[in-house]
């Protein structure tokens, strides 16, 4: 492996609140949904000092129009509303699949990869940007999200957030000599009065606290047994520490073992999220061997248990069998050489990025006839690539699927169809 490359951590200020980190793909993805207002502020280290959204990312918004003199007897123009996200999502209104437009299965097979995270949200959902997106919505029912194949999900509501609050004291950028400053941005529309102006706070950032130290550690001793934390220490080493460490204090403050190794599994969770970009651009070969390891960590779940392996498929690292197993991790055997097969695929995206190209409907094709050689009928291709469908599926069904999906996939004989489909089915596994 390779050492890590520092991702760019993006705040936005609004309604008088702040909220981040954001890494880049969090904030790319949040951008590329027009979830931004006119109003937001952005910061990122580098910046000196908290700038309008519209300043930062100008190709979101439209230009404005030239204002129009208003007649001198006219009264003053009202701002006009913002625009808002669809409150409507296609898994609520329960259209019947018949009602959209009729495809060929192929073209649905090429979301399928994705259309599983409507299970539960786990190693293929978008939990990724939901926690951190969501804290910005202020009230509403769940987003209609245009998103892409790999990330066909519904985005729950959030609460409103309390207009009077202040903002947290996460770091933020220099305040000069003041102890506070304030920043200000235009509303949206011209003609709306100075009274409107939002004003957000800012707190110059605290000294940074002395780094933790893990010598002596008895979780470190057993963890350095296992060659794909050797790997992540060596190349993520603040990274380690600082889990490790947090591990250690709630250990000492004899806190439950399920909750450590919670916490250890999360860490990978958040760790593998933010790197999830660069594993996708690892070799042709690094892809076969993260679906290839992750196909066989399903099939040692489901040897345990089908609720194992469902829940894997539902809620990935953070599921019940994981933060079991991770009590004991050195007997995670497969579940180690997933996570050792994913920061592999990281290390060689970052030393030596490869384009892949995007799946076409032949590849879809040939994949339908692997998937009919173990016994798959058009019925099962309908329910597969359709979530409603799916998700009323008996867990033990589901788990069969999923695994009949990468078994299809590494059977393909032709090595660049294998690829194109392959980079379609592990972005929801590695940014889930």
């Amino acid at each position: 492996m390779n050492g890590p490359v520092t991702e760019t951590q993006w705040y936005i200020a609004r309604d008088g609140k702040q909220h981040g980190p954001l890494t880049d793909v969090e904030m790319r993805t949040f951008v590329a949904h027009s979830y931004l207002r006119p109003s937001d502020l952005i910061w990122r280290p580098g910046m000196p000092e908290w700038t309008p959204a519209t300043q930062v990312f100008p190709a979101v918004f439209p230009a404005p129009a030239p204002a129009q003199p208003a007649p001198v007897a006219q009264q003053p123009v009202s701002p006009a509303p913002q625009a808002e996200i669809s409150p409507t999502s296609d898994f609520e209104n329960g259209e019947a699949e018949d009602a959209v437009p009729p495809r060929s299965m192929a073209r649905k097979l090429a979301t399928a990869a994705a259309v599983i995270s409507v299970i539960g949200g786990g190693a293929f959902a978008l939990a990724t940007y939901q926690e951190p997106l969501m804290q910005l919505f202020t009230g509403g029912r769940a987003a209609k999200v245009e998103a892409p194949a790999e990330s066909i999900a519904e985005v729950p509501p959030a609460d409103p957030a309390p207009a009077a609050e202040a903002p947290p004291t996460d770091p933020l950028p220099p305040a000069g000599d003041t102890a506070t400053a304030g920043a200000t941005v235009a509303p949206a529309d011209a003609a709306a009065p100075a009274a409107e102006t939002e004003t957000v706070a800012l707190t110059p950032p605290e000294a940074p606290a002395a780094p933790p130290s893990i010598d002596g550690s008895a979780l470190d001793a057993r963890l350095q047994k296992i060659p794909v934390w050797v790997e992540l220490k060596k190349d993520y080493p603040d990274w380690y520490i600082g889990n490790v460490a947090a591990a250690d204090k709630m250990v000492a403050d004899k806190r439950p073992e399920s909750d450590v190794s919670a916490h250890l599994t999360q860490g990978l969770v958040t760790l593998r999220r933010q790197n999830a970009d660069k594993a996708l651009m690892a070799s042709p070969d690094k892809l076969r061997n993260m679906a290839s390891a992750f196909l066989e960590n399903l099939k040692s779940l489901q040897s345990q248990s089908v609720s194992a392996c469902y829940g894997f498929i539902s809620k990935g690292e953070n599921s019940p069998a994981i933060i079991q197993m991770m009590q004991t991790p050195e007997t995670a055997t497969a579940f180690n050489a997933h996570i050792g097969a994913v920061f592999d695929a990281i290390a060689d995206g970052t030393k030596t990025p490869t384009k892949h190209d995007v799946a076409v409907k032949s590849d879809y094709d040939t994949l339908i006839k692997e998937l009919a050689k173990i016994g798959w009928k058009e019925d099962d291709l309908k329910t597969f690539s359709n979530p409603r469908l799916l998700s009323k599926q008996q867990p033990e069904q589901v788990c069969k699927m999923v695994l009949d999906w990468f078994v299809a996939h590494l059977a393909i004989k032709d090595k660049a169809v294998q690829d194109r489909l392959l980079y379609e089915t592990l972005k929801p596994v590695v940014s889930g």
